[in-house]
């Protein structure tokens, strides 16, 4: 009989079922599909056999049933076509509506043709081992089928350019496979290739798509990273809720060296093989040689996650795993909120290492949204340039007039309202932002001391701007403020910069070649905040500054508290001795501007006198105070 073609498809695909159920699987829904068009493509192949041995031993069947043999065959090819359909619509990105909408009108088009093939008469040609069906049932087959195809491919090639690109191919290729035995099967009817052509179809979508052993990582044998981003997407998408742990055995991998790469390897592969034993747990291995591990319910997440503790530390007492803890994914819109909180909290642990576990709740992840809506904020307004410079007068109190002035940066949000730099700077700090937003400020700054002449016209002799630690670090300020500075024609006795303790002890070598290159061209420094945290007079020493600014806080612990009235005295003679002036923040009453004053400080800056004030509203106050 002519079906030596249908019996080495059937040996592919039973090597195809055995390699697909012998494997652990997440039983994803793309899986769920392939091995559902497999097993329609098995019965497929089987019909056509079947309806070749009934054909040559027509004797043995009545006319019915050899009629329903052969015309079950040629229903189950369309069958096939239609489940090629839904399985490459599975990650063409549609509306739901509009899906379930499509998948309505594909169910009836296979009904339909189903109801028609049966009904159609069907005739029989066997000559030898020549051995085909014809007659309108066949015609009918190969129109459904065709139209099914056409209508895959069309899909694909229009609106698959988001799909994964291994499935758009791999479809592609089948369908065109496909074709190509259909209508050499049209023109040649003994060449009875249409079902093995699907079986070729089978072959390329598991070792494109879904083979197991591409969602295991070889290593720990636990599912692998690629298998944690489809698993966790697709329970979102069923809105499926799910608790998570995160288990990270070292700092920055990065840094390991190859004997501690390789007992972390180690340990992995020991807690992989440990984990796989637990019930209602699937565990995950990421691409930062971290362990995921994901249970229905919290419940669950807290009795894996006591079992884990006790066996790292039973087995591995001298590591200090760190733990991220998610009890609820509902608290996360989507997958990628998912990913981005653990990359963040990764490189949170990575920079302190203090901490061992982090627990995802509620206030975490509003304040980590709030954290990524302002750094969003932040860009936007560095794009549409919301960046806004106030400036806060200084006054002398040796002249009685006021002869500086602080540039401080706003931002306005979308709505106009401003936003208070404590919660933004922070964040602009963290993700390298604040060198584009300080930059922006000097540049405005000079612009604005240029145009409105602040020296000739007021009698302020210079204004003070921040230099944050993140811009300390780059070798290129002192070129890139120089020429700013030269940009705007501007004099460098007219800037002084600020530098915080913390930038004078981490990033000491970039910012004195910084500090040297600006006080040669002409530009003064400042030591600010003197005062707040682990206040240190070598900062002092060490640093070329020529005016130090005592901290809000020192200033009022002066009139508070009686040790810190000694200590503020005290510090303020050395300076003094060292021929530095002195700059006294936070001032806010009378009574404290005429105390400070009577000290023997140079400079006063607070409330007292002003708020930071937007340029025109500061020109109009030192207008009315000049002289």
């Amino acid at each position: 009989m002519n079906i030596e073609v249908q019996c080495c498809g059937v040996v592919i695909l039973a090597l195809i079922w055995y390699f697909s159920l012998r494997q652990k699987t997440l039983k994803l829904a793309s899986e769920k599909l392939f091995l559902v068009t497999m097993a329609v493509n098995s019965f497929c192949l089987l019909m056509d056999i079947l309806s070749v041995i009934a054909i040559n031993h027509q004797g043995f069947f009545s006319g019915f049933l050899l009629a329903l043999i052969c015309k079950t065959y040629i229903v189950s090819l369309i069958w096939v076509g239609y489940f090629g359909l839904i399985y490459a619509l599975f990650d063409i990105k549609e509306t739901k509506q509009k899906q379930r909408r499509e998948n309505r009108i594909y169910t009836v088009g296979v009904l339909a043709g189903t109801v028609l093939i049966y009904s159609l008469p069907i005739h029989y040609y066997l000559e030898g081992d020549i051995v085909y069906t014809y007659g309108p049932s066949c015609t009918a087959t190969y129109v459904f089928a065709l139209l099914f195809v056409l209508v895959t491919l069309s899909k694909v090639v229009l609106e698959g350019k988001e799909m994964n690109p291994k499935r758009r191919r791999a479809i592609i290729m089948w369908m065109c496979i496909w074709i190509v035995a259909a209508a050499i099967q049209f023109l040649n009817a003994n060449l009875l290739l249409v079902g093995f052509a699907s079986v070729l179809g089978m072959v390329i979508l598991f070792f494109e798509l879904e083979n197991p052993e591409a969602n295991l990582d070889r290593e720990t044998g636990a599912y692998n990273a690629h298998a944690l981003g489809e698993y966790t997407k697709q329970l979102y998408d069923k809105q499926e809720g799910f608790s998570a742990i995160l288990v990270a055995m070292g700092g920055n991998l990065s840094a390991e060296s190859d004997g501690s790469s390789q007992k972390t390897d180690r340990m992995l592969q020991d807690i992989a093989r440990y984990a796989d034993k637990l019930k209602d747990v699937k565990v995950f291995k990421t691409l930062e040689r971290e362990l995921v591990f994901l249970a229905e319910d919290e419940k669950r997440m807290w009795e894996v996650l006591r079992d884990l503790k006790n066996y790292i530390n039973y087995l591995w007492a001298e590591t200090a795993p760190f733990y991220v803890v998610l009890p609820d994914s509902t608290l996360l819109g989507n997958v990628g909120e998912l990913f981005l909180m653990l990359r963040h909290f990764r490189i949170s642990r990575r920079k302190d290492s203090t901490k061992n576990s982090i627990i995802l709740d509620e206030t975490q992840i509003r304040q980590y949204k709030e954290r990524e809506r302002t750094e969003a904020m932040l860009r936007c307004a560095l794009e549409e340039d919301r960046i806004e410079v106030f400036y806060q007068p200084i006054y002398s109190t040796k002249e009685r007039r006021f002869v500086s002035a602080e540039a401080l940066v706003r931002i306005r949000d979308q709505e106009g309202n401003i936003i208070p730099p404590g919660i933004f700077i922070p964040i602009a700090e963290r993700n390298g932002l604040i060198s584009q937003i300080g930059e922006c400020v000097f540049d405005k700054t000079c612009a604005f001391i240029k145009k409105n002449r602040l020296k000739e016209r007021f009698g302020i002799e210079y204004v003070e701007v921040n230099l944050s630690v993140r811009q300390c670090e780059d070798l290129n300020l002192a070129e890139n403020y120089i020429r700013i500075m030269q940009k705007h024609q501007l004099e460098p006795s007219c800037i002084s910069l600020e530098i915080t303790e913390s930038a004078s002890i981490r990033i000491r070598e970039n910012l004195l070649r910084n500090m040297r290159l600006l006080m040669d061209y002409g530009v003064k420094f400042a030591l600010d905040d003197f005062g707040n945290g682990e206040s240190n007079l070598n900062y002092i020493v060490d640093m070329p500054v020529s005016i130090v600014k005592f901290d809000r806080d020192m200033t009022q612990s002066y009139f508070s508290s009686y040790k810190a009235k000694f200590v503020m005295e005290a510090a303020m003679h050395m300076i003094q001795d060292m021929k530095l002036e002195i700059v006294s923040e936070g001032v806010e009453t009378r009574e404290q501007a005429e105390a400070i004053g009577a000290l023997g400080i140079e400079y006063i800056q607070g409330y007292y006198f002003s708020r930071p004030l937007p340029g025109e509203e500061f020109l109009e106050f030192v207008a009315e105070k000049a002289y």
